[in-house]
């Protein structure tokens, strides 16, 4: 128990950086004098099994300024980003990390 406790604040401590970060992103796009954005719809799949972790990710991704999920069906998610770079951490990212640990307590 005290394990995930430590996995669940680690999480927390993630999101916020990683939100803080998006936010830093998404500013200056919006403050820049030309909106350079290249929008983007991606699919992954994720390796979670239980349904509360999946929805904790969709959340987590959809909470990141500059992405949000579109669908989240069984282990699939359809995510629209506002640059193409902002895919790069979807695929063994570090809330899917994190949650993995969290399912195997």
């Amino acid at each position: 128990m005290c394990r995930k406790f430590i996995y669940i604040i680690q999480y927390i401590f993630v999101l916020i950086v990683e939100v803080v970060k998006a936010n830093i992103d998404v500013a200056k796009i919006v403050l820049s004098p030309k909106i350079d954005i290249n929008p983007v719809v991606v699919n992954f799949r994720t390796r979670l099994k239980s349904d509360l972790c999946r929805v904790i990710l969709a959340n987590s991704i959809t909470l990141t300024p500059g992405t949000m999920t579109i669908v989240m069906e069984n282990d699939v998610y359809i995510v629209h980003c506002l640059k193409k770079q902002f895919t790069d951490g979807f695929v063994d990212s570090k809330f899917e990390n994190i949650l993995l640990k969290i399912e195997e307590i």
